[in-house]
């Protein structure tokens, strides 16, 4: 069981970024093994613009994302370790059209539609020397208003981080995620660093998507305040009467949000967030194109966030 254990700290930090234990006594922020989460946007005015299909305004009543996704291990050996992650999301919006009815595609098309992204991640870690390790991640996504697998609808990435302990309180790492999502190609690199500032508070940061800074209010409480770069993009089957084709809709925000996690039973959590969102990008293009190239250019007004979850974490008997 020990070893399933080193597997779901290795499997979850490309979605999270461990806390050090300070000692025997003390059991570390856990990660999550599974989760499930509903997050949502609320009433959000939105604006477009477009030369060749026209300008409109409209407002989002809802912006809910529902989550769901599990590690499962599959190879588990002295020093290195394989497995997957499983993930299933959907997202749904709901327009205003009672009150600002409109016949405009796009906002017809959102208000119409359930858009998925689902996929697998495998993953691979190996202990390099003492206290420094490899991580590789690569995987396939689906992410659509329909089933349907083609370049247009498709994400592929990988991603790898090579981080080593400089002391008892303080890891660093460095990496790169490529991804090749619907006909376009991303390349960023990863900087890591984790600082155990005193027993009860710990800063995180993976630049240039998110930063954070954890409070241990006791074992069974975490709160934690973060910066976060979140971004989408699904792919739109036939939304334009005009434009009878696939098209991808892209949506970057910076969310700032204040967290609570509370232990319900020992590997069992729930977790509440709230927030701000903030919209950095947000338009519609052919597959592959770029925002200076977008058929419609959109503006999304700032929001308040909240999400709910509830999480499994390994059983705090591993860390004794």
């Amino acid at each position: 069981m020990k070893t399933f254990l080193y597997f779901a700290l290795g499997l979850m930090m490309s979605s999270a970024s461990l806390a050090q234990e300070i000692d025997n006594l003390i059991t570390p922020y856990r990660p999550k093994i599974a989760e499930f989460s509903m997050e949502t946007l609320r009433e959000y005015d939105t604006s477009t613009s477009s030369e060749s299909f026209g300008s409109a305004d409209n407002e989002v009543e809802r912006d809910r994302l529902i989550k769901a996704k599990i590690g499962i291990p599959f190879l588990i050996k002295e020093n290195w370790m394989f497995g997957i992650q499983l993930k299933y999301y959907q997202h749904q919006f709901t327009l205003d059209l009672e009150d600002q009815p409109t016949d405009y595609d796009l906002y017809l098309h959102l208000n119409a539609k359930k858009f998925t992204s689902t996929g697998i991640r495998t993953f691979y870690q190996r202990d390099i020397k003492d206290n420094q390790q490899l991580r590789l991640i690569g995987g396939a996504e689906l992410k659509s208003d329909q089933i349907k697998w083609n370049a247009n609808t498709t994400k592929y990435f990988i991603s790898s981080t090579y981080t080593w302990q400089r002391s008892s309180r303080t890891q660093i790492g460095t990496g790169f995620v490529l991804n090749q999502v619907m006909g376009r190609t991303v390349f960023y690199p990863l900087f890591i660093y984790e600082k155990q500032l005193t027993p009860r508070w710990t800063l995180d940061l993976t630049l240039p998507k998110s930063a954070a800074i954890r409070y241990r209010a006791n074992e069974r409480n975490f709160i934690t305040a973060s910066a976060d770069i979140r971004g989408w993009r699904y792919n739109l089957t036939n939304a334009l009467e005009d434009s009878q084709r696939d098209l991808t809709l892209r949506k970057v925000d910076l969310q700032f949000s204040l967290s609570w996690e509370h232990e319900l039973h020992d590997w069992l959590w729930f977790g509440l967030d709230i927030g701000y969102t903030k919209n950095l990008q947000y338009h519609l293009a052919n597959p592959g194109d770029s925002s200076k190239d977008a058929l419609i250019d959109i503006r999304s007004k700032d929001a308040t966030y909240t999400k709910f979850s509830v999480f499994i974490v390994p059983p705090r008997k591993f860390y004794r």
